[in-house]
């Protein structure tokens, strides 16, 4: 006959082996799912590395546009090569008269491995300003020779002839095209736009 003590003893060992074999469940699920958190990792850290070099693009452009706008100066945007690459930004006081001397405002490197670069393989922007270089602004390969500057009615310039010019700024990891980045810039209004790419089209960011 069985008493009580030997089926509470029973019991007892039935509720440790069932917790024993969730603890292994709940330890097997952990370490999948710790697993795939790692695979995806390395692609959701590049991914934000991009888009924070898009935003630092796009931001230090608008901000040269704003401080042309409201100090009245001409602001010259320039695109360094690097490594790494660097955006700088001058106030070009040599420009006007009793303005004093040239002045830069700021020297930002792009978030590490990003470059100014172009993907063969992806399409032009919907603005389509040209993808024949990294940095292509008037259909020149780098700009214009004498540079390109923010004036006082938010225009951006070619320096020698002070006439509206569009241009875009490509960038992104070499060999890793799901890092593509552009940015646009209107020249007649100013008007700055960052664009993320899908592998060969691109969508506005």
């Amino acid at each position: 006959m069985k008493t009580n003590s030997t089926i509470a003893g029973r019991r007892r060992r039935a509720e440790r082996g069932f917790s024993m074999i969730e603890a292994v469940v709940v330890i097997a699920l952990i370490l999948i799912i710790t697993a795939m958190a790692m695979i995806q990792m390395p692609a959701a850290l590049q991914n934000a590395r991009s888009d924070t070099a898009l935003r630092q693009v796009v931001e230090q452009i608008r901000q040269a546009r704003e401080y042309s706008i409201a100090n009245r100066r001409y602001v010259q945007v320039a695109f360094l090569a690097g490594p790494p690459s660097q955006i700088q930004i001058t106030q070009r006081n040599d420009l006007t008269a009793g303005a004093g001397a040239v002045r830069v405002l700021s020297t930002v490197p792009l978030q590490f491995p990003m470059a100014f670069t172009v993907f063969a393989a992806m399409n032009d922007t919907p603005d389509q300003y040209g993808k024949a270089a990294a940095i292509l602004f008037a259909g020149v390969n780098g700009g214009p020779p004498a540079g390109m500057l923010f004036q006082s009615d938010g225009q951006l310039v070619s320096a020698a002839t002070l006439l509206p010019i569009n241009g875009t700024v490509f960038l992104g990891v070499a060999g890793n095209q799901s890092t593509a980045r552009a940015v646009t810039v209107m020249g007649t209004t100013g008007r700055v736009r960052g664009w993320k790419g899908n592998g060969l089209n691109w969508n506005q960011f």
